[in-house]
């Protein structure tokens, strides 16, 4: 099935639901899921490390094109 589909259904059902018990157990099903992408301190101090080059004309960007050239290198 269509994931837009089944977004529009769960959409739906949820608009429909008049148990606060079903909505708040949705609502914690959902936030453990972003959970899952959280980032840990060590890969923040790695981010704004390679910010900081960035910012100072050391580190190397790529354009989204770049990018997916190079995915699309690795893939095939």
């Amino acid at each position: 099935m269509d994931l837009r589909i089944t977004q529009l259904e769960l959409i739906e059902m949820l608009l429909n639901t008049k148990k606060e018990e079903v909505l708040n157990k949705v609502r914690i099903l959902l936030e453990s899921e972003q959970d899952d992408y959280s980032l840990t301190e060590e890969q923040y101090t790695i981010i704004d490390k390679r910010r900081e080059n960035y910012l100072k004309g050391k580190g190397k960007s790529l354009t989204w094109e770049e990018v997916e050239q190079n995915v699309l290198k690795e893939i095939s």
